[in-house]
């Protein structure tokens, strides 16, 4: 099975980015059973002003939120994934989207071939597939990035359909090397 690193494409400048997030949820509370202490809580984030806003399907920072269509697909692959319902207002627009934060869980599955660079981060990432293929959408434990992957069947379900700002990136399997 082949796993992607899903992230949001970098060459739409006018993407929305949500503001105020960081004072509401802490990279702490980005796990599912620090969410759903949230489940009561509604969530309204203002967007930054812009001169246009390009409404992408999928927003990585501050924190990961999927577009309610591209919700629907991963959630037919992952049907008991935790997900919250954010709110995304554009008072300039008069306009308002509902998004949904996910926190996929983290695996233990980095190889033992990783590479990282002297501060932590990775340099090359390898994962042991083994301990990765039962799951479709998830976190790697055991490093600094927050990289969100899944399996190749979710990622050609995602490319099949006509979502903006995903960008995937294939990841090394051990024993497999891929360039």
């Amino acid at each position: 099975m082949n796993y992607f690193i899903i992230s949001q494409d970098e060459r739409i400048f006018d993407a929305i980015e949500p503001t105020g997030v960081s004072q509401v949820i802490t990279r702490e509370q980005m796990e599912e059973e620090q969410l759903r202490k949230m489940d009561k809580l509604i969530l309204q984030f203002s967007l930054k002003e812009k001169t246009t806003n390009e409404y992408v399907d999928f927003i990585q920072r501050p924190i990961p939120l999927l577009s309610d269509q591209c919700k629907q697909i991963i959630e037919k692959y992952v049907p008991h994934m935790y997900f919250k319902s954010v709110v995304l207002v554009d008072r300039k627009q008069m306009r308002q989207d509902v998004y949904w934060l996910i926190a996929p869980p983290r695996i233990n599955c980095l190889s033992d071939e990783s590479e990282f660079h002297k501060d932590g981060t990775i340099k090359r990432l390898v994962i042991d597939e083994q301990k990765a293929i039962s799951h479709k959408i998830f976190r790697i434990d055991g490093i600094l990035e927050d990289y969100i992957l899944i399996s190749l069947d979710v990622a050609e379900s995602l490319l099949r359909r006509n979502f903006t700002g995903i960008r995937l990136k294939k990841v090394e399997k051990e024993g497999v090397y891929e360039r």
